[in-house]
């Protein structure tokens, strides 16, 4: 019988990291953080706690937080919970495992990861979360599952709140490549065990959102500069595709410091602050994240029509949980039709030589998730797919968005939460 090791990483039982690795790995990314001049800042009530077993609840605004989090918090008892498809790489499979990382499949009731939460806790150990589950994509916040404070309420300890400043800017999730500038990283504390008494479910979740809510761009104290390989503006097309000057989409490209609509000519230009300019057109926005939320707003009219459709030749992908190779592991195991509704999604091709209709439907689709790659992670039923657009690639962010927007028309619970955060006109 072949080897799972998305079985094996799963089902074990979670023990104490490797001291001498994870201090290792520690080692390397303060080195890191002070060769990048990252500082960290320590509130007076999180030192009274640092010491102690907790929960460490973290803003998720780039892929680089994890390095500033492990940096920062100085520990060799954390668990990580990351995202199930991050975990099988070659080389990082068998790190993350001596880590006592936990693999949790997003936005679905993962039965394996709880017990593996609960398992760290019992052995005196504690939690790194990063609750809105992926990467901020233009600078602000994404929704919270309200499960969390469920989760926070069970556990019954000392949570603390990781927020940082500039960090989106450094990894901007529209490009790969990595900015020098001003990163703070600061450790508050957010509720102590005597909060769970004397607070109600309410109060805390209210306090819970109030204080990770986060827009880069809003709430810096003061503009500092970002400088890298690429002017700041590189690659914005992927998550900008709809010009507001002539509404045409996927019309974008960047030259230089500027992106420029093919069609009209509209065009902006973004400066060291990642601040944008418009040239000869009047620009509706402050900053991307106006921009993109525009987009949403938008979308979500949109999706409300029976006539909606999106759709684009794809591959389908898998991760290989047999034998672990570069990037994710992925292999193509087929190409078809992907078409989304607001019905849900369905993918009609083939898979591993043989003809397939797959559907999706939309109540458990909570986002197809995009990368770099142009390809979306969609965890489905407590499945995992990978789906890469061959064609129409510079409307990754709309398939993403639409997908989220879908859900919202079959999920109350999760729309009001979204709302919230998204800024919907009421």
């Amino acid at each position: 019988m072949k080897k799972d090791l998305s079985k094996e990483f799963k089902r074990r039982k979670i023990q104490k990291p490797s001291q001498p690795l994870a201090f290792f790995v520690m080692h390397i990314m303060r080195l890191i953080c002070r060769r990048r001049k990252v500082a960290f800042v320590y509130d007076e009530e999180y030192r009274a706690l640092e010491k102690q077993q907790a929960i460490f609840l973290c803003q998720h605004k780039s892929s680089l937080d994890y390095i500033y989090v492990f940096a920062g918090l100085g520990r060799l008892d954390v668990h990580v919970l990351c995202g199930y498809q991050n975990i099988f790489q070659r080389f990082v499979y068998t790190l993350l495992k001596k880590l006592g990382v936990i693999a949790k499949l997003l936005y679905q009731p993962d039965l394996s990861a709880t017990v593996q939460m609960l398992q760290a806790v019992r052995i005196g150990d504690s939690l790194v979360i990063f609750p809105e589950g992926i990467q901020s994509t233009s600078g602000s916040c994404h929704p919270i599952n309200p499960a969390t404070m469920d989760l926070l309420e069970k556990l019954r300890l000392p949570v603390a709140l990781i927020t940082t400043e500039g960090s989106y800017f450094a990894r901007p999730r529209y490009s790969s490549d990595v900015k020098r500038g001003k990163i703070t990283v600061r450790f508050q504390k957010l509720f102590d065990k005597e909060d769970f008494d004397t607070l109600s479910h309410d109060a805390l979740y209210e306090r819970l959102l109030e204080r990770f809510r986060y827009n880069e761009f809003t709430d810096r104290k003061e503009k500092v500069p970002f400088y890298g390989k690429k002017p700041n503006i590189y690659g914005l097309e992927n998550i900008i595709y709809k010009c507001p000057h002539c509404e045409e989409e996927a019309c974008f490209y960047t030259e230089g410091d500027q992106m420029i609509c093919r069609h009209c000519g509209f065009a902006v230009s973004m400066d060291c602050y990642y601040d944008i300019h418009e040239k000869e057109h009047p620009l509706p926005f402050a900053n991307i994240d106006e921009w993109y939320k525009w987009q949403r707003h938008v979308l979500a009219k949109e999706v409300q029509s029976p006539d909606f459709m999106l759709e684009a030749r794809v591959e389908f992908r898998k991760i290989n949980t047999e034998r672990l190779g570069k990037n994710y592991s992925l292999v193509h195991i087929g190409d078809g039709v992907l078409t989304l509704t607001n019905r849900g999604l369905r993918y009609v091709g083939t898979e591993n030589g043989e003809e397939v209709d797959l559907f999706f439907e939309a109540k458990a689709v909570f986002s197809m998730t995009m990368s770099l790659q142009y390809d979306f992670d969609i965890y489905y039923k407590n499945k995992y797919y990978n789906f890469r657009l061959t064609e129409n690639q510079k409307l990754m962010a709309k398939w993403m968005i639409a997908s989220e927007e879908i859900h919202n028309l079959h999920d109350a619970a999760w729309k009001k939460v979204s709302d919230e955060v998204y800024g919907y006109e009421k």
